[in-house]
């Protein structure tokens, strides 16, 4: 297994009050990870899982109470300087057109990306990492499964090299196998953020901090 040191961030959500439609979905929201930390939230669908993501990466504005990184308060200032030490991996697999690699290589083309460098042999090994042959990178994105443009979005995001992961039900098209590898993959970044919605019982019997929601 081959580890990229990242270091993470501390990050704390006070006093959230979030609505919408004026109906309430959170109240006085309080909820903390340490730099390095690991926090897994649980909770039925339609509690707020994703919210909180959203909230972190400051893509939903609360009513009340406020987000805070690495000591700094979230605002319209510093939101996207803050966004960009984050790698937000989504449930939703629709990764576009075009070929595995242009996708890698635009998300790295991307402004808040300009610092990042693209290296065809260090994706290689991460797809091998994560059971994918290297010449997938260039093959159609149409013509992955849903499992395969999975991993690709880990990879992509791995490859951002952010201290901090928040991670969106992202083994739900995996077989038991590759999901105890991404699991361990993420767990082994021992200095690296990661906020956790999922599921999936195998982040569950890891021994991390849960947030019941």
């Amino acid at each position: 297994m081959i580890i990229l040191p990242i270091f993470g961030l501390m990050i704390e959500l006070r006093n959230i009050c979030l609505r919408y439609n004026s109906q309430s979905l959170f109240e006085n929201l309080e909820l903390s990870v340490p730099k390095g930390g690991k926090l897994l939230i649980s909770g039925e669908s339609g509690t707020g899982k994703t919210s909180i993501l959203r909230l972190i990466l400051g893509l939903e504005q609360p009513e009340k109470g406020f987000v805070r990184i690495d000591g700094q308060i979230m605002d319209s200032f510093n939101v996207w300087s803050l966004r960009g030490k984050m790698a937000y991996v989504s449930q939703d697999m629709s990764l576009g057109q075009g070929v595995v690699e242009g996708f890698i290589k635009e998300v790295l083309r991307f402004r808040r990306n300009r610092g990042l460098h693209y290296e065809r042999a260090k994706t290689e090994t991460l797809m091998k990492e994560f059971g994918l042959q290297p010449d997938m990178l260039d093959q159609p994105l149409e013509d992955l499964s849903g499992g395969e443009l999975q991993r690709v979005a880990i990879i992509t995001a791995l490859l951002l090299h952010r201290p901090v992961y928040l991670l969106d039900e992202i083994t739900s098209a995996l077989d038991q196998k590759m999901k105890e590898r991404v699991v361990e993959y993420f767990l082994s970044l021992n200095d690296t953020t990661l906020v956790i919605v999922s599921h999936d019982n195998v982040w569950h019997h890891k021994g991390i901090k849960t947030f019941q929601l």
